[in-house]
Parts: structure tokens; sequence; C-alpha cells
């Protein structure tokens, strides 16, 4: 009877993780980056074709663009289907999580993991983006899982199961690789106890991991690798590790790095003894620790976003551990975690949405574009000015492809015009994360200006 109640009260929780991330998916307009990503997976254009505009203007490996390239292929292509894939893969990441944890333990932490996973602000928010991140988070989830299912039962289907999706996981993005290393020092860590020398899994993780470091060898020149416009770590960083970002607010995100943190030294000595979570703590430790080397000897490259794939350990270590506690401590922390953590979820657009009217953030191109057709003026212009001036064709060209699903979409009949300084007559469209925040500046003899979400609107005469 207990096994058919966790049973349900699981598959409810899947179900509203999933209403979470897909009701009202399409409610805003795409991101700049995100416009990227479908104007490089026009199905109309080749695979060679697509993969040279990629290289003229992303920061990431090409496997995630192809993969909603096909995507495209199959449903058709379409912007208001668009984020369906990500929003798909990051409802079956509750799932995969979850299994993760049942992997580990035959409690009922499983149901916790899957309620704070389903709650987690940060991936839905991921899940609503046509970005590889939400992807990146499942490839991960599912390495993992077939990972435990490998040491659990020593299977061959699983051992290829889970180099299958570790490969994928580290072509899709660089960061990808942490999980390998953290593989490979799992494996080492852990030989003494065994003592014997599987050959064919030794030859395995070596062309492996030559085959990837050969592909980003080739790829060394790409931007992906040395990106420029990433901070500086600061001090600051170091007092909540991206936690404020990956669980809603300093606050909460404090609660969760202190609960991680005090759960991991009072029962460290298990981490010595099971490989599984050995394996888990790796993943975190080496998430900050590589990309920070890094960025001493190089340049910055640690980005929230990056490292999205964190939010697994730390939420089912922290679901293991607490399991670990005595009845009446377990409950309490239980219910304190359920219950911030759901409270936080309500000061959030995603469920603020379902009882008053929901606030957009991206950039409001749609209405732009419906302020310039109500106007006398029906030429527009985009306005770009990026530091390396080689991209601006590039982003030029991916929102205009985006403007123009949109102008058919409403039925808008406006005329796109080429920029210069000499425009007259016509709108500009200035987006502030393509002109350096400096839309107040340009145009000093603009008629007006409508102020949009991350877009000024300027009236040339």
């Amino acid at each position: 009877m207990e096994t058919k109640l966790n049973t349900f009260i699981f598959i409810l929780i899947i179900f509203f993780g999933f209403f979470l991330r897909f009701y009202n998916l399409d409610f805003e307009n795409f991101w700049i980056d995100e416009t990227v990503t479908f104007w490089i997976a026009n199905p109309e254009f080749s695979i060679s074709q697509s993969y040279k505009i990629h290289k003229s203007i992303e920061l990431v490996p090409f496997l995630f663009n192809f993969i909603i390239k096909i995507y495209f292929l199959i449903f058709g292509y379409d912007f208001q289907i668009s984020r369906y894939l990500p929003a798909l893969f990051s409802s079956l990441s509750i799932i995969t999580v979850s299994y993760i944890s049942k992997e580990i333990s035959n409690d009922r932490s499983y149901i916790f993991t899957s309620i704070l996973i389903t709650l987690n602000i940060y991936l839905i928010a991921y899940a609503q983006e046509l970005r590889l991140y939400s992807t990146l988070f499942f490839l991960v989830s599912l390495t993992i899982y077939f990972y435990f299912k490998f040491e659990n039962q020593k299977k061959k289907k699983f051992f290829y199961l889970y180099i299958l999706f570790l490969f994928l996981t580290s072509l899709v993005h660089p960061f990808g690789l942490i999980v390998y290393i953290s593989l490979i020092i799992s494996e080492l860590k852990f030989f003494h106890k065994k003592n014997i020398i599987n050959i064919e899994k030794i030859f395995i993780y070596v062309v492996f991991g030559i085959t990837v470091l050969i592909y980003y060898f080739f790829q060394s020149n790409e931007s992906y690798l040395t990106p420029i416009w990433i901070n500086p770590i600061d001090i600051k960083f170091f007092t909540n590790l991206y936690f404020s970002k990956f669980f809603g607010s300093r606050i909460i995100g404090l609660i969760y790095l202190l609960s991680f943190l005090i759960l991991t030294i009072r029962f460290f000595h298990l981490f010595n003894k099971d490989k599984r979570l050995f394996f888990l703590i790796s993943i975190f430790i080496l998430s900050y620790l590589l990309p920070l080397l890094y960025g001493l000897m190089f340049r910055p490259i640690l980005e929230s976003r990056y490292i999205i794939f964190v939010i697994i350990p730390v939420i089912v270590i922290i679901s293991y551990l607490v399991f670990q506690l005595h009845a009446f401590k377990r409950n309490l922390i239980l219910t304190f975690f359920v219950v911030v953590t759901f409270i936080n979820l309500t000061t959030e657009q995603t469920f603020k949405q379902f009882y008053k009217e929901r606030v957009s953030y991206k950039h409001d191109f749609e209405g732009a574009l419906k302020k310039i057709s109500t106007s006398e003026i029906n030429n527009y212009s985009i306005s770009i000015d990026v530091e390396q001036k080689k991209l601006s064709k590039a982003w030029e060209a991916s929102i205009q492809n985006y403007i123009n699903f949109i102008l058919k979409e409403n039925n808008l009949n406006l005329s796109s015009v080429p920029y210069s300084n000499e425009l007259e007559n016509s709108w500009v469209i200035c987006i502030h994360d393509l002109n350096q925040n400096k839309c107040d500046k340009i145009f000093r003899n603009r008629l007006k200006t409508l102020k949009l979400n991350r877009i000024d609107l300027i009236k040339i005469p």
C-alpha cells in the first residue's frame, strides 16, 4: 500500500513539474541568444551552411543547434514550437535525477529529490529558453543514472549507455568534460578495493578522452573556449558559489549551501566508502575548481549556467544524507526545505502568473513591431554596436530572421531598411545588450524614444 502511495505522489509531482515548465511557454519573446539558435537551426540551410553560420557567431559547440535543426526538420520551422524540446528535456530530468537518488538508496529520498527538482526556479527558467542548458542538464543526469545502474548491476548495456551519454555531454558543452574527469578520479580512487584490471573499460576511457580532446583541440580557435565577456570572479562569489542563482534568492541559496556543507561534513565518512557518492561530490568540487584554475591561467570562463548540472549532486546528496538522520530531525528538515522552496517559488513570475498578470523581462520585439505598425512611419532599422565588429552582421541576420516570423504571425506590413548614421524617416530598434547599453547616445535628432523591455524604439525624422 505504501509503495502505491509513493508511486502516486511521485507521478503527481512529475505532472506538476511538466506543468510548471510548459505553462505559458511562449509568453515572452526570445532572448537575443535564442534568436541565434533559431537562425542556425533553420532546416532550409544545409548542415554545412548551418555550421558555417554557427561558427560566425556562437559561443558553444554545434551539437545542440544540430539537435534543434533535426527537431525543426521533423516538426516544422516555427518559433512558437521551438522551446518545446528544451522544456521536454527539463521535465524528463525530474525523473532521471529522482532515479539517481533511487539508485543510491531504497528509501523515499527520491520523492524529496523530485520535489526539489520540480520546484527549482533556475531549472524552470532555462526550460523555457531555446538554449542548450536544459539539454546539458538532462544529458548529465542520464550519464550519472546509467553509471549508477552499471555500478549496482554490472551489466554491460548500462556501461555502454553511460559512455554514450557521457560522450554527448562532453560534446554539447566543454564543461561536460568535468563529468568525465570526475569519473576517472572516482575509478582511480576505488580501484584498490577491487584490484582487478578491466582492460576493456580502460581502453574505452582512454579512447574516449583522446577523441574528445582531439575534437576540442581542432576547435581551439573558437571563441567559446576563450570568451571575452565573462567577468573575473570576485570575493562575493565564494560566499554563495552561485547558489543564490541556482535556488532563487540569496537567503534560499544560503540555506541550501549551508545544509549541503553541514551534511557533507557530518557524513563525510560515507563519501570514502560509497563510489557513487564520491562521484557526485567530485562533480561538485571540479565544477568550480577546474574553471577557476583555467581562469587564473588564462581568462575567466566560469558562468552559473555552464555548471547548471551542479544542482544534481547538491540535491541528490542533500536528499540522501537527510534520510540518514533520525526520524524527527529528518521530517523537520524535509518539511522545512519543501516549505521554503515552495514559498520562494511563489515570489517568482512562474507562480504569480496563476493569479495576476505576468510580467515580461525578455526583449519585447513583438511590442516594438506593433508600436511601429500603428505609426505613420512603417520603416525600421536594427542598431547593433558590439565590440567584436565582425559579429554585427551575424547578430543582425539572426534577429531579422526572428522578426520576420513575428511580422508574419501578426500580419504586420513593415519594411526593413539598412542601418546608418544618415537614417531618415524610420524607427530604430536599439537592443540594449547589443549596443553596450548606449541607446540614449545615438541619434540626437530623434523625435521620440519609447522604452520597452531591453529595447529602445527611436523615431528618426
